[in-house]
């Protein structure tokens, strides 16, 4: 059954409780812990289909003791109010792209840079191997507290509404829709775009409205938001990576005992190695479903692209203006960039 783009929001504003569905309850009415996780992905995502299993899970192992409410589809917020609220305390626990936590993580939108990464593989061993690692100190100093392995949120691609991009000529003056992440205004910035920030649940009404003309976001989200009834031309890019990461207010975490905090790794670590081999994977089938709903693709060279990132000076600038011991890290993985 295919659902309308209408169903899928409904879905996303009662989707609070699908994630408590038969708890197995600790000794007494409610659980002794109830702790909300919020991000601003469908509940079709890999990432949210997996967590939600680990809740479940989670419920199980601790007898009832902890509860995890999920609250996807930024129904709590935009992702800068759902951080807001983490860093609070009114959030327990939220998963973010790290693009646009890196407003407050400097290190974190390293993960975002445009053309550093082969490929899925080596992503992932940027963000849960050194750069992770460093990434996870830095959030422990604001109170926040990081989980070791991170949910891939897949490669960028260019959606265009009236043509394909096959060089970088074919970006300039184009009004593109980025995430409110510093790397993503400045990589089409030096191809002369015109980038403009726009949260992702405002991404469909913003196509609707001719606000903006295209957008770069993975494949699997231009299914799950149904932006293929905006967007007619797909260029695969792979221009930048996002992980989803997911963080606790280290006040909040501190609070369970240690069998629940072991629980609570256990689980949501499971969970994120299996949705990232869901979204790698989903990255390869989803072409196909696209295709079918009137999207056409093409692979442009990519060779062009990457020699204007290089020879623009933003490797240098983003190195010196972000944080030069975590481009250190990123190094390790991607080999040298500037």
């Amino acid at each position: 059954m295919t659902l309308s783009r209408k169903q899928l929001l409904a879905m996303g504003a009662g989707a609070g409780a699908f994630a408590s569905v038969g708890i197995l309850r600790w000794p007494g009415e409610a659980a002794q812990f109830t702790y909300k996780l919020a991000n601003d992905q469908t509940p079709t995502h890999p990432m949210n289909v997996l967590t939600a299993e680990a809740v479940k899970r989670i419920q199980d192992a601790s007898g009832g003791q902890l509860e995890v409410k999920v609250f996807p589809s930024s129904v709590l917020g935009s992702d800068p109010q759902m951080l807001a609220q983490l860093r609070s305390g009114a959030l327990e626990l939220v998963q973010m792209g790290n693009n646009i936590l890196g407003s407050v993580i400097p290190s974190a939108a390293l993960l975002s840079m445009p053309f550093a990464f082969k490929g899925p593989q080596q992503y992932q061993a940027a963000a849960n191997g050194p750069l992770g690692a460093y990434i996870g100190t830095a959030a422990a100093k604001i109170g926040l507290r990081k989980f070791e392995t991170s949910f891939y949120g897949g490669f960028f691609e260019v959606q265009a509404r009236a043509k394909a991009i096959n060089v970088p000529a074919d970006l300039k003056g184009l009004k593109i829709r980025v995430p409110p992440g510093p790397i993503d205004v400045g990589t089409f910035k030096a191809f002369e775009a015109a980038p403009t920030v726009i949260s992702l649940a405002e991404v469909y009404t913003s196509l609707q409205t001719h606000l903006i003309d295209a957008i770069e976001v993975p494949l699997p989200i231009v299914r799950n938001f149904k932006f293929y009834e905006q967007v007619k031309y797909c260029s695969l890019t792979h221009h930048s990576g996002l992980s989803y990461i997911l963080l606790a207010n280290a006040d909040a975490f501190g609070r369970l005992p240690k069998n629940l905090q072991e629980i609570v790794d256990r689980e949501f670590n499971a969970a994120a190695a299996d949705a990232t081999k869901s979204m790698a994977s989903q990255e390869i089938s989803v072409e196909k479903e696209l295709t079918t709903d009137g999207v056409t693709f093409n692979r442009p060279a990519l060779e062009p692209f990457s020699e204007v990132i290089r020879t623009s000076g933003l490797y240098r600038q983003f190195r010196e203006q972000y944080d030069p011991k975590g481009w250190e890290m990123l190094e390790k993985t991607t080999g040298k960039l500037a």
